[in-house]
């Protein structure tokens, strides 16, 4: 099936959605904590003007930049992907270019920490800006394109890409570095992520980690080298 993504304006409704939500609250409840407190009623004064635009400014700072590192990095991106055929054409700047899905290198979803909830049920709380995220893609003749959910939201989906990465950032600022420093960071990272996960999965039975390993999609990749070191390891036994 053929699905043909541009720039749309989803995430910007939630995001005006939520501050809606914030300044509701903020003018209901700061008059009945005022009058429980101090026992009067509340007197809208410049004061609390300046308090309620400051909270919001502060709310929204993460959202407006990263919403705003999106915008800059796909406003002239188009994409078409047809998972049937094998077909991904990638339009950017004028500039169309034709792949096979087949030929990409590296797909990895960058994602709020509230998402990583999916993995662990640690409860996290959501942040205004955890809606965000990005998608890094690289092919094997080195092309990269950094595709926000401004244009495709793929947070409720299941992954376009089999063998698709996972990580999880408290800011999802798309970040365009490529050193080897940073890559041998993330690998040392993900190491310490997958002996945590062995560390968590030891209490699982067969079938829970074998369930892990027959829905990859659905699990980060250390959690799924997670399972397959504890079963290689009750196989030994």
């Amino acid at each position: 099936m053929k699905r043909i993504y541009g720039p749309s304006y989803k995430l910007l409704k939630i995001l005006l959605r939520e501050n809606i939500y914030l300044l509701l609250g903020l003018i209901i409840l700061t008059p009945i904590w005022h009058y429980i407190k101090e026992g009067e009623e509340f007197v809208v004064d410049f004061l609390f003007v300046k308090i309620v635009v400051m909270v919001v400014l502060i709310f929204n700072l993460p959202s407006i930049i990263i919403y705003w590192n999106y915008y800059i990095e796909n406003k002239d991106m188009a994409i078409k992907i047809d998972v049937q055929s094998d077909n991904i054409e990638i339009t950017k700047n004028g500039i169309q270019k034709q792949y096979k899905i087949s030929e990409i290198r590296s797909s990895i979803y960058h994602l709020g920490i509230y998402y990583e909830n999916r993995i662990d049920d640690a409860k996290r709380w959501k942040m205004i800006n955890s809606d965000l995220a990005y998608w890094d893609l690289q092919f094997n003749n080195g092309d990269r394109y950094y595709i926000s959910n401004l244009l495709i939201d793929f947070l409720h989906d299941e992954p376009i890409v089999e063998n698709t990465k996972f990580r999880f950032r408290m800011f999802q600022y798309i970040d365009t570095s490529d050193s080897k420093e940073s890559v041998e960071l993330k690998r040392v990272q993900e190491e310490n992520r997958t002996e945590k996960f062995v560390e968590k999965f030891q209490s699982k039975s067969e079938s829970e980690l074998n369930e892990i390993l027959n829905n990859r999609s659905k699990y980060q990749q250390e959690a799924v080298r997670a399972a397959e070191i504890i079963l290689r390891n009750k196989n030994r036994q």
